[in-house]
């Protein structure tokens, strides 16, 4: 459903698997389904409002499609399946990395009262929103947002988060995964609320 670069071939697919193994990062798996949208301030600004969720584009070079690593390359933040090989072909895997921020904002997004359509069922005068991921680690979101009202784009910019990186004696996968998804919240917190952001998405 959601778009992102160009979508390698099954040799590429094998390289990630191989690559990742020969490196040796310790896996942290990020599942969609363990994400929830905490939020720690006021979002009722939102309530009702409308906005079409359009493709993310995942252009961060510091990723793969389906993996994303700690700086020191010693954690590899990625989908259950790549470690364990599910029972879903990668080809088919619905949870690469723009996809799971996709799907983070929705959850998000539909929490805070908006009503979120997307590509298969579009709503066209809703604002239009999509993100660019321009860098993706562990201590680390750099993003880059972009709307659009009536086909015309009205606002586009950055956004970054930063963490310190955890004590080594703490960096376990359990932690880190937990540790994840707070950055996701506190990068979609961040983006809504933003002053200029809520006043493209609440305003007619």
């Amino acid at each position: 459903m959601k778009s992102s670069r160009h979508i390698k071939t099954i040799i590429g697919f094998v390289c990630v698997i191989f690559s990742a193994t020969i490196i040796g990062c310790a896996a942290v798996n990020v599942p969609l389904k363990n994400y929830k949208p905490v939020f720690t301030g006021d979002y009722s600004v939102y309530e009702g409002k409308r906005v079409y969720l359009m493709n993310f584009d995942n252009q961060a070079n510091d990723t793969g499609i389906l993996e994303y690593y700690s700086p020191d390359q010693k954690f590899r933040y990625s989908k259950p399946w790549v470690v364990s090989f599910g029972d879903r072909p990668p080809l088919f895997n619905d949870d690469w990395i723009h996809n799971y921020f996709w799907y983070a904002f929705r959850d998000a997004f539909t929490k805070a009262g908006m009503v979120v359509s997307d590509d298969d069922n579009p709503d066209l005068t809703a604002q239009g929103m999509w993100v660019t991921l321009l860098s993706i680690t562990d201590v680390k979101y750099d993003v880059q947002v972009t709307v659009q009202k009536k086909d015309k784009t009205v606002i586009t910019k950055p956004y970054t988060i930063q963490e310190p990186p955890l004590a080594e004696k703490d960096r376990n996968p359990a932690a880190l995964e937990q540790r994840a998804y707070r950055m996701t919240n506190r990068l979609i917190g961040t983006i809504m609320k933003d002053p200029g952001f809520q006043k493209v998405l609440t305003e007619p």
